[in-house]
């Protein structure tokens, strides 16, 4: 036994949080708009939203650089693997294990 403590965060809403890199454009529902519409209007998103094909890159993207910025670097052999000095990171989709020798030094994420 490596006598690590362990924390699991669950990031709620994890996919709408990412900024887009790119124009995307959606129409607005029917019901929306009323029966006198002839959906003519449509929404450029600013931020990502379930279901885009490009939901969870964006998120992965977003988490990757947060992770970046607090020191871990990217494993090599995995891209869902974070390694910092004192801090082990394993990322699933919108789920991260965080391991270390302490709960103090966890919870300082």
């Amino acid at each position: 036994s490596l006598g690590l403590k362990t924390k699991q965060v669950d990031y709620s809403n994890a996919f709408v949080q990412a900024k887009i890199d790119g124009e995307i454009y959606c129409e607005l529902p029917q019901e929306f708009l009323g029966p006198d519409n002839d959906g003519q209007y449509v929404l450029k998103l600013k931020k990502s939203l379930y279901g885009l094909q490009q939901a969870p890159r964006l998120w992965f993207k977003m988490l990757e650089k947060s992770l970046h910025a607090r020191g871990f670097v990217s494993s090599k052999e995995d891209p869902c693997l974070f390694l910092s000095d004192d801090l082990i990171a394993v990322v699933y989709v919108d789920n991260i294990l965080f391991f270390g020798k302490s709960d103090k030094v966890i919870n300082k994420m």
